[in-house]
């Protein structure tokens, strides 16, 4: 996942926005104040502000995921919202994910809009980065005019904006046979992050795996590096023993 791939707002639509004010949980304290006093909130170890409603015949999926990197489950409310969580949980500089961290109220001459995104993510050297997901065929011209908004929020924080839109049930998604899904497991199985030197064409997992003195293990250390990014190949394709895998590029 490219966290610093971001969202790029319209220039005007926050213009008319009179004053911006923030909730969240942190500590078991429920907390409000001006949006300029919430730069330095430790979002990432905030509670959610909004509960995961369900009711009968409900056909969206929610749950929790369990993010080995970060050593805690996180919540969804939607099997694209788990896809950006299992891409987050092999994204290199990710030291901390809270769900749902906080409302953000609008006001303006209309009256107030009101949203919370969907995860707060803070990376090493303490860059935070707001997110929410949103299939990108759901995206209408009201969901992107809230993310303009959000977007311009962001930035007079010194934070990066993300809309995770993906939508690739063979790489991550819902359906069957989804790569990440299967990778997952392995992740702990790596003896280490260093691979063996791999021809310029790359090699099946296979013959990979062969290349490891690690016997029966090299299967699975070759899927841990693949998880872990230190190897890599074609996840939009269905993996398999043709699968090609090569080192990861520079």
């Amino acid at each position: 996942m490219d966290l610093a791939q971001q969202w790029l707002a319209s220039p005007a639509p926050g213009s008319a926005v009179k004053r911006t004010r923030v909730e969240y949980r942190l500590d078991g304290v429920q907390l409000e104040v001006d949006a300029v006093d919430c730069n330095d909130v430790a979002f990432e170890r905030g509670a959610p502000v909004h509960s995961f409603p369900s009711w009968r015949l409900k056909r969206h999926y929610d749950g929790y995921h369990w993010m080995g990197a970060l050593g805690v489950s996180i919540g969804f409310e939607s099997l694209t919202e788990r896809d950006c969580l299992i891409e987050l949980d092999r994204t290199p500089g990710v030291v901390g994910v809270a769900s749902q961290p906080m409302w953000i109220r609008w006001t303006a001459a209309g009256g107030i809009r009101e949203h919370y995104p969907d995860y707060f993510v803070r990376l090493d050297g303490r860059q935070a980065v707001l997110m929410d997901v949103k299939p990108a065929h759901q995206s209408d011209d009201d969901v992107r005019a809230q993310f303009d908004m959000t977007a311009l929020f962001a930035a007079e924080r010194g934070w990066r904006y993300v809309v995770y839109d993906a939508e690739s049930p063979i790489r991550g998604g819902g359906g069957g046979g989804a790569n990440l899904r299967f990778l997952a497991p392995f992740r702990d199985s790596a003896i280490s992050e260093d691979s063996p030197k791999l021809p310029e064409g790359g090699l099946p997992p296979g013959e990979v795996a062969s290349l490891f003195d690690v016997g029966s293990k090299g299967y699975a250390h070759c899927y841990a590096l693949l998880w872990l990014g230190a190897l890599e190949a074609d996840l939009e394709q269905p993996l398999s023993s043709m699968t090609i895998v090569w080192e990861r590029s520079a």
